[in-house]
This record gives structure tokens, C-alpha cells and sequence, in this order.
């Protein structure tokens, strides 16, 4: 039995309902890799089988829209726990699967708790943005992502009006992949004198450097896409313009986004040119989601534990 809340929640007599379509418009500065298996010793990019203009089959590299959202859910919780000043190891594990990876089903049933979604939208829209699983329920969320393509000559029949005369429209698509490698070193090479006498007796003629190698789209490929908000409440659309901000800032004068895996070894950074305005004023919209999330902390934390049990 969920357990019953008894905290306010921000008034809801006047619905202010945000749609917006942000197309995103981006050109990779390094490589980019979203895996799809292995073949060899080599990880393979993700690609889709497209019939292409003139009727002949492709496999195109792209970004999946999954990818995408994964991103801004992340950029999200880290900003949520940071203004909620959540203390280390201040959370369960399912809280955190909930807020970073959109939860898991983990009772059977049919019956949904609709107070418990208004309640989530109301003080938790950068979970209930994304949409969650908890419990026996499944909840959508307003927020949807495009697969990020290639521009190339193979996707020209679907290219947004704005890339269809662009050079890279003209490109064959095997010239936007291309694999990156790399290795990772024994650890001895650069810090032996910290090992024991014991363990270097048994390094001898060993060693644990490894090669690896993995295909990636090529650095100066452009790609578009698109994230939609359909019919979402204003602390929804102020969540989305939070996300973006975190997950893609701006350097200098231009956006930076990362896209697909291993960005923390340097793959994924893109420009990205992205219109914010049908979400409002950025800074004011950031000022609105702090303002909840403090305002309503202990309430928000009261939710979350209770939602997944």
C-alpha cells in the first residue's frame, strides 16, 4: 500500500498548457559513439537500414532519440539533488534509479494511482517530464525526442528544409563514419614503485594493455533533430528549458552538447544551435524550477520515496 501524503501541493486551478517543437540543429567537434555490439574487437556505431532516395538500401549512422533523453534526464536529477542539497548517500537506490534512469516496475497490478501522477507532475516535473516506471504503474511523460541523423545524401528524401542544400547533403554516409582507437596501459609503466616486491615477482613478461578500437561518426558531420512538448504544464516546460541548459551549456558564445557514449573519454562534443524561446525566458524559467524544488523540498523527497515504495 503506497503511503498517503498530506503535503501541499502548488495550486492547479489555472492550467497553463506548453506546446513547443525545438529543432536542433548540431555539428559534431569530435567524434561520436553510440554503440551497437561488437564484431571482432571492434565496437560498432548504430546504424539504420533506410531505403534511400534513388531506391537503394542504406545503413545510416544516427543518434537515438533514447540516447537523447537519456542525457537531459541525467543533466536533471544532477541539478535536482544539487537544489534539493540531498546529503551523500542520502538517497535509496530505487529513489536514484527513479530519477536518473526513469525507475522500474516492481509490483504487478493494473490500478493506477492518478493523484500520486498529478502529485508527481506538480512537485517533481523532472521526473514526470521524461515519463517514469514505479510500482505497477508506467506514466508517460509530455517530453518526446527525434533520432539525431546524419545530414547525408542517403537521408536527403527526409532532411529538414534548412539542411537540404548544405555540402554534407551531397556526402556519401560511409563518409560520416570512421573508428577511433585507443589503449589502456599497465598501470606499472607509470606507477611500479608503489607495487609490492611480492606482486612484481609474478609481472614478469605480463601485461594488461589492451587495445580498443570502436567506429564513430566523423568530427565536422552534421546532424538535426527535434524534442517536442506536447500539451505540458508550465513546470514541465520550465523542467525541459533546465535540462537543456544543464545537458547541452553554453562555452562562450555557442551551445555544447554531448551525444551518444564514452563522453567523459573525450567522444560526443557537438555545437548545438537550439531556439529556447517557445519555452519562455530561460533564466526565468530556471528561477520558477529552483524555486519549486526548494520551496517544496521536504515534500518532494516525502514523494519520491513513497512513489517507488
Amino acid at each position: 500500500m503506497a503511503a498517503i501524503l498530506t503535503t501541499a501541493v502548488p495550486d492547479r486551478a489555472a492550467v497553463d498548457l506548453v506546446t513547443a517543437r525545438l529543432p536542433l540543429r548540431l555539428v559534431a567537434l569530435d567524434p561520436i559513439h553510440h554503440g551497437a555490439g561488437v564484431s571482432g574487437n571492434t565496437t560498432l556505431i548504430r546504424r539504420q537500414t533506410v531505403i534511400a532516395g534513388d531506391g537503394t538500401l542504406a545503413d545510416v549512422p544516427f543518434i537515438s532519440g533514447n540516447s537523447v533523453r537519456h542525457h537531459l534526464r541525467a543533466a536533471l536529477a544532477e541539478h535536482a539533488v544539487r537544489v534539493l542539497e540531498v546529503p551523500e548517500h542520502g538517497l535509496a537506490k530505487r529513489v536514484v534509479d527513479l530519477l536518473w534512469s526513469g525507475g522500474a516496475l516492481t509490483e504487478t497490478g493494473n490500478q493506477i494511482d492518478l493523484e500520486a501522477q498529478r502529485r508527481m507532475d506538480a512537485l517533481a516535473p523532472m521526473v514526470s517530464l521524461l515519463g517514469y516506471s514505479a510500482r505497477s504503474d508506467i506514466v508517460s511523460g509530455p517530453l518526446r525526442a527525434d533520432h539525431v541523423h546524419v545530414v547525408c545524401a542517403q537521408n536527403a528524401w527526409r532532411l529538414p528544409s534548412d539542411l537540404a542544400e548544405v555540402p554534407h547533403a551531397q556526402m556519401w554516409e560511409g563518409q560520416t563514419a570512421g573508428e577511433e582507437f585507443g589503449t589502456r596501459h599497465d598501470a606499472a609503466h607509470s606507477a611500479g614503485r608503489w607495487i609490492s616486491p611480492e606482486d612484481a615477482v609474478t609481472m614478469i613478461d605480463k601485461t594488461t594493455q589492451m587495445i580498443y578500437d570502436m567506429q564513430v561518426i566523423r568530427p565536422g558531420t552534421r546532424l538535426w533533430g527535434t524534442l517536442y512538448l506536447d500539451n505540458a504544464t508550465r513546470a514541465h516546460a520550465d523542467a525541459l528549458a533546465v535540462a537543456v541548459d544543464e545537458a547541452w551549456p553554453h562555452d562562450g558564445d555557442r551551445r555544447i552538447a554531448r551525444l551518444g557514449g564514452k563522453t567523459a573519454q573525450g567522444f560526443g562534443r557537438c555545437q548545438l544551435d537550439v531556439d529556447l524561446s517557445p519555452l519562455g525566458e530561460i533564466a526565468e524559467a530556471r528561477t520558477r524550477h529552483e524555486d519549486l524544488l526548494r520551496g517544496h523540498r521536504d515534500a518532494i523527497l516525502e514523494l519520491l520515496a513513497a512513489t517507488v515504495g
